[in-house]
């Protein structure tokens, strides 16, 4: 018997591009997946189906969709085994961190592995997961990581994967602090769809500044390795979007706490700071020393009344999840799944 173990990065949602029924193509974005916090998943052949840790209730949920789905797509895993798949390590749910869709795009990747069935194509894994409907950020990092632009989807398309336009491998050593100050959890599900639903479509003028932005401001600057010409438009882009959606999240941030910490953040020394996809989880880039990120992060706790564990240092996944098979007495090892990394040194 097998031992499978898989690891999944986080995710950083920058910004939507476009949205609205009279839009050419909706959504579409832009964003970057993290080392940590991310999602550590374990499963092995079992008697009888089992979950185990935090979520084993979510993940009960995903194999029952992953199931209902094969059978609609009369795919293969429709007459998949029982398991044990116990959830190692998560971030907080609906934090702007992406876990649900990487949750269940990990939970899929064992049900594939553990059938020996082999990795299908983006627009099946999302047909098979029921993620990727909105964004493709999340589906498309599982894959490969790194910085990742995708192209939202036509307007009289609704079965398609959102395509890939771009993927960047990201400076690694640009670390990236993340803050989850006090506020309301991020929309997600039918609160989601209500609030896409009621807001105003963008204009065609605010998609083309958003396209610029990321097309002539933050790939480059990537590319580049410009920090500075990164952070200014990253912040251009978050401002823009910002606003766009400030009557669904009562604001510019969706935490009232977000415009200080922004402030503070930026007083620290680093750039691009914003909102992670609904929040209220916060970021911001630089090149900091690890005694300065020490006293960075205790600033931030003692001004806003944060625990230790709400200000982390991490730094740009460039890889996609990592999947592990132990066997009984041996050990073949597939990409570099080390289970639970905790903070990132850099």
């Amino acid at each position: 018997m097998s031992l499978l173990r898989i690891r999944t990065p986080g995710r950083l949602h920058f910004g939507l591009l476009g949205w609205g029924k009279d839009a050419s193509r909706q959504f579409g974005g832009v964003g970057l997946m993290i080392e940590s916090p991310g999602v550590t998943l374990a499963a092995e052949r079992s008697a009888e189906w089992a979950f185990l840790g935090p979520l084993a209730d979510r993940v009960e949920t995903i194999v029952r969709t992953i199931r209902r789905r094969s059978e609609e797509l009369a795919h293969p895993l429709a007459r998949i085994g029982p398991m044990r798949i116990e959830v190692l390590d998560a971030p907080a749910e609906h934090v702007g961190l992406g876990l649900g869709t990487q949750l269940s795009l990990a939970v899929l990747q064992l049900c594939l592995e553990s059938e020996g069935l082999p990795s299908p194509e983006p627009a099946e894994l999302a047909r098979l997961s029921g993620r990727g409907q909105r964004s493709g950020i999340g589906l498309h990092g599982f894959l490969h990581g790194g910085l990742i632009v995708d192209g939202g989807r036509s307007s009289n398309d609704h079965a398609s994967a959102p395509p890939l336009l771009t993927r960047l491998t990201f400076p690694e050593d640009w670390s990236i602090l993340l803050v989850q100050p006090h506020g309301p959890i991020g929309r997600h599900g039918e609160a989601e769809r209500n609030a896409f639903s009621q807001l105003p479509p963008t204009a065609d003028r605010l998609t083309d500044h958003l396209c610029r932005l990321v097309l002539l401001g933050i790939l480059p600057a990537v590319i580049e390795r410009d920090l500075r010409a990164f952070g200014s438009a990253l912040s251009e882009l978050q401002q823009a979007v910002g606003r766009a959606f400030a009557t669904a999240q009562g604001g510019t941030f969706a935490s009232p706490q977000a415009p200080a910490i922004i402030e503070e953040i930026s007083r620290a020394g680093l750039v691009g700071a914003g909102q992670t996809s609904w929040g209220p989880s916060l970021y911001g880039f630089g090149t900091i020393p690890p005694q300065t990120r020490d006293e960075i992060r205790t600033t931030l706790c003692r001004k806003f009344g944060l625990p230790s564990t709400a200000v982390i240092w991490t730094a740009a996944a460039n890889h996609g999840a990592e999947m592990r098979t132990n066997h009984r007495g041996t050990e073949a090892q597939r990409g570099e799944c080390e289970g639970e990394r905790g903070e990132s040194s850099r």
